[in-house]
C-alpha cells in the first residue's frame, strides 16, 4: 500500500515540475496595461518631469477600441475603417469633461507579444508622442483577444485643451520638435502633418511612405479620401508599408468650354397666297359616236325563224353527208 502511495507522490510531482516552465512561458508573453504604461513613463522620464496618469475615461476608450478591432480582426487604426478619430471618440466616453481634447493612440498586436517586443514596436518617432510631446499628460490602455488569439495592446495618451500641467523638460533638456528632414512637425487632433510632397513636372503628386504612417493620415495631410488613394494605386485594402510609392493626385484636365455666341435671328417673311376670281367658261357636252353597224338586214329579221332556219339547214347538211359518204357507196358495193 505504501508503494503505490509513494509512486502517486512522485507522479504529481514530476507532473508539477513539466508544468513549471510551461507557466513561465505564459507569463512572460502577456502584456499588461501596467506594462504599457510604465514603458511609456520610462521613456517620458527622459524627456519631461512629469510621469502620464492613468484615466479611467482613456482607458475605457482604449478598451472599447481594443474590443473593437478584435471582434473585426483589424489590423490597422479604426479610423482607416471609416471610424472617428480618436480625439472625437474619447471624448465621447467623457475624457476632458466637454472640453477640447487632443488624443494620439499606439496599437500593437501578436500572440506572443512581449513587454520588449512591444517596445520595438512602438520605438520610433510616431509612436513616442506620448513621451516626447510635453502636451499629454493622462493615458489609458486596453486589451482585448480575438477568436484566433491574437491580441490587440492599446495605449491612449491624452491632453485637455487649457491644461498646461507643471511638466519641465529633464535629461537631455530638448524635445525632438523636428523631423528627420529638418521640418517641424503640427500636432493637429491626433494626425500629425508632415511635409507632403509636389507636385512634378508633369503635375502629378505622389508620396513614399515612412514609418510610423497609415493611409489615414496621408490623406488627411494631402486632403484627400482613403478611396481616392485607393482607386488611384488599385489598392483592395489598406495596408500600406515603408517605402510605396503612392499616388496622391494627377494633373487635372483641362476642359474646353466652348463659347456660346448669340445669333440674333431675323424674321422670315410667309408669302400669302391671293386667290384670284376665276370666270367660268363655256362647258363642252360630249355626243356619242354611233358604233356602224355590219349587218343592218339582221335587224330587220326575226332571230326566232332565223335561228330555226340554220338549224334546218345543218340538218339537212349533216345528212347530205351521212347518205352521201357513207349510205351510197354500200348500195354501190351490192
Amino acid at each position: 500500500m505504501r508503494r503505490y502511495l509513494y509512486l502517486s507522490l512522485i507522479v504529481i510531482l514530476l507532473a508539477s515540475l513539466l508544468a513549471l516552465p510551461f507557466s513561465t512561458a505564459n507569463a512572460q508573453s502577456s502584456v499588461s496595461g501596467a506594462d504599457m504604461i510604465n514603458l511609456m513613463n520610462q521613456w517620458r522620464s527622459g524627456y519631461w518631469s512629469n510621469a502620464l496618469v492613468e484615466d479611467a475615461a482613456l482607458s475605457q476608450c482604449a478598451q472599447w477600441t481594443a474590443d473593437e478591432m478584435a471582434r473585426m480582426k483589424a489590423k490597422g487604426h479604426l479610423t482607416a475603417f471609416g471610424y472617428t478619430a480618436a480625439s472625437v471618440r474619447c471624448a465621447e466616453f467623457g475624457f476632458g469633461g466637454g472640453n477640447k481634447v487632443f488624443v494620439t493612440e499606439n496599437w500593437a498586436g501578436g500572440q506572443t507579444l512581449t513587454i520588449d517586443i512591444l517596445a520595438g514596436y512602438w520605438a520610433d518617432y510616431w509612436h513616442m508622442l506620448p513621451a516626447t510631446e510635453q502636451q499629454y499628460r493622462y493615458v489609458g490602455v486596453g486589451k482585448s483577444t480575438d477568436s484566433d488569439g491574437y491580441t490587440y495592446y492599446i495605449l491612449q495618451a491624452g491632453a485637455i485643451s487649457g491644461d498646461t500641467g507643471s511638466g519641465s523638460s529633464v535629461g537631455s533638456g530638448t524635445v525632438p520638435t523636428a523631423l528627420p528632414d529638418g521640418s517641424t512637425p503640427i500636432v493637429n487632433n491626433y494626425v500629425i502633418s508632415f511635409p507632403t510632397s509636389t507636385p512634378d513636372l508633369d503635375g502629378n503628386i505622389s508620396h513614399v511612405v515612412k514609418s510610423g504612417e497609415s493611409l489615414y493620415t496621408i490623406a488627411v495631410n494631402y486632403g484627400v479620401t482613403i478611396d481616392a488613394i485607393k482607386t488611384l494605386n488599385a489598392m483592395t485594402s489598406n495596408d500600406i508599408y515603408v517605402g510605396n510609392t503612392l499616388k496622391i493626385s494627377l494633373k487635372p484636365t483641362p476642359t474646353i468650354t466652348p463659347t456660346r455666341t448669340s445669333t440674333v435671328m431675323m424674321p422670315t417673311r410667309t408669302p400669302t397666297q391671293t386667290l384670284m376670281p376665276t370666270t367660268p367658261g363655256p362647258t363642252r357636252t360630249s355626243t356619242p359616236t354611233p358604233a356602224p353597224t355590219q349587218l343592218p338586214l339582221l335587224d330587220r329579221i326575226d332571230r326566232q325563224y332565223l335561228g330555226l332556219t340554220l338549224l334546218v339547214l345543218s340538218a339537212a347538211g349533216f345528212f347530205v353527208v351521212i347518205f352521201f359518204f357513207f349510205i351510197r357507196p354500200k348500195f354501190k358495193k351490192q
